[in-house]
């Protein structure tokens, strides 16, 4: 499998806030020169590709040799670039049951919360510090209709005796701005949801396996081609030479097609943008304290997601109507050494247009980088055995929502991989799994 479409992580690429305090294994190579060969070779060093790593080898009696390579340095794409928020969208609830049934639903939602206590477990377990936080997360509405369509949802999803409503609370209309401290907001939906530093969650569980001495990590090592033999070695192919492989795992989320290229159309990258907002600390005056994480859904049909830090600063993602219109900023994009320039000034302003006691804060832009994600034509990732590749396995197309996903789809993974178990036993949502039918069925257009 050769990279023809140059679709590879470029150098330079954007400083994200998360990436402003390095750990000292950011750039690490475990050893000089190449393993010849491994029982198991990662492709890819973010959320995916390290939390496949952790359920490999933690608690395991016989560990495999494992290989962990990364194109650039640790944590340097998708997950060093989003909002840090584990949770669920409330706006994709309705449109999902409609569309794939109730079932689907429920089984995604499931996830989701398992998702978010299982990462909180392993925090405590590992004492990562990485500013970790169980809050509530609300969506907004800014308009009437869609506020009303949220209520709806609910209300259909609580009749159905859903056990994961339980978590649901609708805020009403006559104290949501209060509640909320949005200005003009019509409703809200909240839900638990885990908030932390990714950078340093991932970094933290890599350091614990190099600590162990299970792991052999090698960063700034991009990935140029792939060739399986008949006794299903696989030769992985460097610009520092090759490593056989009994097993590869991608973990190449919007970098995929690059390696694999059945996943061309299947898989597309996107580039997308956020930013650290910070307030002056010179200032008599302090903003009200934000006391939720949040989804913003404006009047133009777009949404940010905006998470308060510990320190003061916010996190705000999402100004997709300052730049959609230009696809070609954006789609089939995985440049992410510029920016997208026209929503610095939405976020510049988001903090003091939208929120009560904001106008006079100073808030401004302090970092502000972009990012790919793997985009998918159903919504859902490609998780399991790639299709024809008996000892390839992949996880990767989250669409923007993988810190909500990650996690215990790569403790799936683990599992086949470990355990040898089918997919359907993995824990994995059944309809994230990667079959010859979806690829076939669910393509982009040319």
């Amino acid at each position: 499998m050769e990279n023809t479409n140059g679709v590879f992580p470029v150098p330079n690429s954007t400083l994200p806030y998360w990436r402003s305090e390095l750990h000292e294994i950011d750039s690490i190579r475990t050893s000089e020169k190449l393993p010849e060969e491994c029982d198991i070779i990662i492709i890819g060093a973010g959320l995916s590709g390290v939390s496949t790593a952790y359920h490999l080898l933690d608690g395991n009696p016989s560990p495999p040799s494992v290989v962990l390579l990364e194109a650039r340095k640790i944590c340097s794409g998708a997950t060093g670039r989003n909002g840090g928020l584990v949770t669920r969208s409330w706006g994709t609830v309705g449109s999902m049951s409609k569309q794939y049934g109730p079932e689907t639903m429920k089984e995604l939602s499931s996830f989701v919360i398992d998702q978010i206590y299982a990462m909180k477990a392993t925090v405590d377990k590992e004492e990562l510090d990485c500013d970790a936080l169980l809050t509530r997360y609300m969506e907004t509405y800014l308009v009437q209709s869609e506020a009303d369509q949220a209520k709806q949802v609910f209300d259909e999803q609580l009749a159905a005796g859903y056990d994961y409503v339980e978590d649901v609370n609708y805020i009403k209309p006559a104290v949501v701005e209060n509640i909320s401290g949005i200005k003009g907001a019509k409703a809200g939906i909240t839900l638990t949801s885990l908030q932390l530093w990714p950078y340093k969650f991932v970094t933290g569980l890599l350091a614990i396996l190099l600590d162990r001495r299970s792991i052999n990590v090698q960063t700034r090592t991009p990935v140029t081609s792939i060739s399986t033999f008949q006794d299903g070695i696989s030769a992985v192919k460097t610009p520092r030479g090759s490593i056989r492989a009994k097993k590869v795992v991608f973990a190449t989320n919007g970098y995929t097609v690059g390696i694999v290229p059945k996943y061309a159309k299947k898989i597309v990258p996107w580039k997308t943008t956020c930013s650290h907002i910070s307030t002056p600390t010179d200032t008599r005056y302090l903003p009200p304290h934000l006391n939720h994480t949040y989804g913003l859904n404006f009047a133009d049909g777009s949404r940010d997601y905006i998470i308060p830090r510990p320190d003061g600063g916010v996190i705000c993602g999402g100004a997709k109507s300052t730049y959609f219109h230009d696809r070609k900023s954006w789609e089939n994009n995985w440049d992410d050494s510029t920016l997208l320039e026209p929503a610095r000034a939405h976020f510049e302003s988001v903090l003091q247009d939208n929120f009560r006691g904001w106008e006079s804060s100073g808030a401004a832009v302090d970092y502000l980088w972009t990012g790919i994600i793997g985009h998918t034509a159903d919504g859902f990732p490609h998780c399991g055995k790639v299709p024809g590749q008996e000892n390839h396995f992949i996880l990767a197309g989250y669409n923007g929502g993988g810190m909500a996903l990650i996690f215990l789809t790569a403790k799936g993974i683990a599992k086949m991989i470990r355990d040898g178990i089918p997919y359907e036993e993995s824990g994995i949502p059944s309809f994230f799994k990667t079959t010859e039918e979806r690829l076939a069925k669910d393509a982009f257009p040319a």
